[in-house]
């Protein structure tokens, strides 16, 4: 039996939609085409992959675990071709990058200018989102290459964390004027405010916060950590710049606030910094255009890495000591609704 992976891929779009128009759509092919693909599909199987109903079509027990096999087969082939390209030098010159908000924020405005001058004919797409979401764009070869948190995907084996990155340390940042901006604070004094990020906290963040309010989850909490989820690092500054609310941020994040002394770092330990690293799937070499963009984020990067040592010799009178863990600070503790 000869089955055509075409075919595989319109079986899979139609179990991804569960309409034919929506599968069709997707493909860009009509709706007969589909069809017609998907009966002769299943008669060279000689079982039915999908039940119709009046509202589209649904995988059977077979077809689901067929669709489950034939997946992993076309992404090989798939793979296949693309080494065969690059062997021979024939590259689409197309590339997909996905980005961490934090990473994104840093990187992107040295990397993207110097590549897309370098290489002018090379189309680039860029996805700024959580890791999770990226990894799975990863897993499913919508993307290249991975810059971010690399705690979040290092466990999962068909991703490889290739090459990690100089840490960036971070700080916790108020406003101007806020209530904790005056005082020796403890990482419990801090998060008696709202919290502020634009992702979801890796866990080897997350404890931390969770450890200093005595909880084990964040379902014994009163006041959620993050309080706040912001989609961009320029609306979380924004929000923290007119509330009392605090973010966790590198110096060069929000140097040009700094400089107009709009906000103030209030605190940091030494688990307070970028665990960030370039990722791809295993197995799956890089495109010439992709290697050319990694040369450009290494750049990037190391521009980064020196500007916030400048930053941190310009502002050291402003910054908090590094603290000790578990250290609480005999400041007393300010209650905000005072103010």
């Amino acid at each position: 039996m000869s089955i055509d992976l075409r075919l595989i891929r319109y079986a899979a779009a139609l179990a991804e939609h569960g309409s034919f128009t929506r599968a069709a759509d997707a493909l860009g092919i009509a709706q007969p085409t589909l069809s017609r693909g998907i009966r002769d599909l299943e008669a060279d199987i000689g079982l039915p992959l999908f039940t119709r109903h009046r509202h589209g079509a649904q995988a059977t027990d077979f077809g689901y675990l067929f669709l489950q096999q034939a997946a992993a087969v076309s992404a090989q082939v798939s793979d296949l071709e693309r080494e065969v390209a690059l062997a021979k030098g024939l590259h689409k010159g197309e590339l997909a990058v996905g980005f961490g908000p934090h990473a994104a924020q840093l990187l992107l405005p040295h990397a993207l200018p110097r590549f897309v001058s370098a290489h002018p004919a090379v189309r680039i797409r860029v996805q700024i989102d959580s890791l999770e979401v990226l990894g799975r764009a990863l897993r499913q070869r919508a993307l290249d290459l991975v810059v971010g948190e690399s705690t979040i995907l290092e466990g999962d084996e068909s991703i490889d964390v290739f090459e990690p990155l100089e840490p960036i340390k971070g700080y916790l940042f108020v406003r101007a004027g806020h209530p904790l901006a005056a005082a020796n604070v403890s990482l419990r004094d801090v998060l008696d405010y709202p919290l502020v990020q634009v992702s979801r906290l890796p866990p080897r963040v997350l404890k931390p916060f969770l450890d200093a309010l005595g909880a084990s989850s964040t379902t014994e909490l009163s006041l959620p950590v993050p309080a706040v989820d912001c989609p961009t690092i320029p609306l979380a500054v924004d929000t923290v710049i007119g509330s009392d609310a605090v973010m966790l941020v590198s110096l060069g994040m929000v140097k040009h606030e700094l400089a107009l002394r709009r906000v103030v770092p209030v605190f940091r330990e030494s688990w307070m910094r970028s665990n960030w690293a370039f990722m791809k799937l295993r197995h799956r070499s890089p495109s010439p255009a992709a290697t050319a963009f990694l040369a450009a984020l290494r750049a990037a990067h190391a521009a980064s890495v020196a500007e916030d040592a400048m930053l941190e010799k310009r502002w050291r009178p402003l910054l908090p000591p590094l603290a000790v863990p578990g250290n609480v600070a005999s400041s007393k503790r300010r209650n905000k609704r005072s103010r």
